[in-house]
C-alpha cells in the first residue's frame, strides 16, 4: 500500500503541474511515475488489478489534459506568429 500512496501523491503533483501549464515538469514527472510503477510491479508485493486500473485511469486522464494543454499552447503560438506577420505586412505598406 505505501507504493500506491506514493504513486497517488505523484499523480496529484502531476495534475498540479498540468493545471499550472508546467509542461516540462509534468513530462519529467511522468517519467518518474513510470519508473516507480515498473519497480512496484517487479517488487515482491506487486499492485493488485484494482490498484493498477485506478492508476491507469489517473495516468490516462492526466496525459489527455497534458496533450490538451500542449495543443492549446501550440495554437496560441501559431496565432501569435500569424499576428506578428500581419502587423509586419501592415507596417511595410505604410512606408
Amino acid at each position: 500500500m505505501p507504493d500506491y500512496s506514493a504513486l497517488n501523491a505523484l499523480l496529484t503533483a502531476l495534475s498540479e503541474h498540468i493545471e499550472k501549464t508546467e509542461i516540462e515538469l509534468a513530462s519529467q514527472l511522468l517519467v518518474t511515475i513510470d519508473k516507480k510503477l515498473r519497480a512496484w510491479c517487479e517488487s515482491t508485493t506487486p499492485p493488485t488489478e484494482k490498484e493498477l486500473l485506478s492508476i491507469q485511469t489517473k495516468i490516462l486522464a492526466a496525459t489527455a489534459r497534458l496533450k490538451n494543454a500542449r495543443d492549446k499552447t501550440q495554437t496560441e503560438l501559431i496565432n501569435q506568429r500569424k499576428s506578428q506577420k500581419a502587423i509586419s505586412k501592415y507596417k511595410a505598406t505604410k512606408r
